[in-house]
C-alpha cells in the first residue's frame, strides 16, 4: 500500500514541476511550484526527515511561493515567444543530469557511517536531536557560512533599493484572520525553536513560521511600515550573524576552539543561537518579501 503512495507522490512531484515549468501564465507556474514544494515536504516525511519536512513546507513552498509571486505581479505577463528556442536544449539538458544522478544514487551503496558516529558523540553536544547536534554543534561552520548567504542577500536587497510593498485591502475578512494568525505563530515558533533541542524543530523552520505571522499583519495592512521600522528590521537581520559570530569569538576565548562551546553548557550556547537566528531569519524573509525603500541619487 505504501509503494503505491509513494508512486503516486513521486509522479505528482513530477506533474508539478513540469507544470511549474511549462505553465504560460506565471501565477499558474508558482502555485504549481507551490504544491510542488508541499509534495516534495511530503517526501521528506517519507523520508523520515521531518526537521527538512518542515523546512521545506515553511520556506521552500510558503515563502518562496510568497516571493515568487510578488515577482511575477511586477514582472507582468509573460510574452508568448520567451524561453521557447531553448526549451528543448533545457529539457535535454536537465533529463541527462537527472538520470546521470539516478545512476549515482541507485549504483552507491556506502556504508552508514554518519549515524552512528553522530549518535555516539551525541551525549557531548548538549541536545538530544542530532540534526541539531550537527547544524549548531558537529558542523556549526556551515551553518554559520549558511546565515552569511542570507544576509548577504539582505544586503544586496537593501542596496538594490526594491521597492515597498504597498497591500492592497483584500477586505474585513483578513483583519480577523490576521489577528488570529500572528499570535499563534510566535507561539508555534517558540515552540519549534524550544524543541529543536530535542525534536524536529528549530532556528531556521520557527523563523519561516513567524515570518509567516508577520506578513500575514503587513497584507492586512495592521503592521507599522514606517522607515524606522524597516531599519529596526534590517538590524534585526543582521543581528543573527553577529550573535553568532560573537558566540564564536567567545567560545575560542573559553576553551581555546571556535564554536567550541564550553562543557555542560553546550546546551545553552545553541539555544542562545538559536533565539538570535529565530529573529533574524523572520525580520529577512520579512523584508526580502516587503521590499526596501528607493535609494535617492543626486
Amino acid at each position: 500500500m505504501m509503494i503505491a503512495f509513494d508512486l503516486a507522490l513521486a509522479a505528482g512531484i513530477l506533474l508539478c514541476a513540469v507544470s511549474a515549468l511549462t505553465r504560460r501564465d506565471r501565477t499558474a507556474s508558482v502555485a504549481a511550484f507551490m504544491v510542488l514544494g508541499l509534495l516534495v515536504a511530503l517526501s521528506w516525511v517519507r523520508l523520515a526527515a521531518p526537521d527538512v519536512a518542515l523546512a521545506e513546507a515553511a520556506i521552500g513552498a510558503g515563502l518562496t511561493g510568497a516571493l515568487f509571486l510578488r515577482a511575477a505581479r511586477r514582472l507582468g505577463p509573460l510574452r508568448p515567444a520567451a524561453g521557447r528556442t531553448l526549451a528543448v536544449p533545457a529539457a535535454l539538458v536537465a533529463s541527462g543530469l537527472g538520470g546521470g544522478l539516478a545512476w549515482v544514487f541507485a549504483s552507491a551503496s556506502p556504508p552508514a557511517i554518519y549515524a552512528p558516529l553522530v549518535a555516539a558523540s551525541l551525549p557531548e553536544s548538549g541536545v538530544s536531536n542530532p540534526v541539531t547536534a550537527v547544524l549548531l554543534n558537529f558542523r556549526a561552520w556551515d551553518t554559520l557560512l549558511e546565515i552569511a548567504v542570507l544576509v548577504v542577500a539582505l544586503l544586496v536587497a537593501n542596496l538594490l533599493g526594491s521597492r515597498r510593498l504597498v497591500p492592497v485591502s483584500l477586505g474585513e475578512m483578513t483583519l480577523p484572520f490576521a489577528r488570529i494568525v500572528a499570535p499563534i505563530s510566535i507561539l508555534l515558533a517558540g515552540h519549534l525553536l524550544w524543541q529543536g533541542s530535542s525534536a524536529p524543530g528549530g532556528a531556521f523552520q520557527a523563523g519561516a513560521v513567524l515570518a509567516g505571522g508577520l506578513l500575514a499583519l503587513v497584507l492586512a495592512g495592521l503592521a507599522p511600515t514606517g522607515t524606522l521600522v524597516v531599519r529596526g528590521a534590517l538590524i534585526a537581520g543582521l543581528s543573527g550573524l553577529a550573535v553568532f559570530l560573537i558566540a564564536a569569538l567567545g567560545s575560542e576565548a573559553l576553551t581555546g576552539s571556535l564554536l567550541g562551546y564550553p562543557n555542560r553548557a553546550e546546551k545553552v550556547w545553541i539555544v542562545a543561537i538559536e533565539a538570535a537566528l529565530t529573529l533574524s531569519i523572520a525580520a529577512t524573509l520579512c523584508l526580502l518579501f516587503t521590499g526596501f525603500e528607493k535609494r535617492k541619487t543626486s
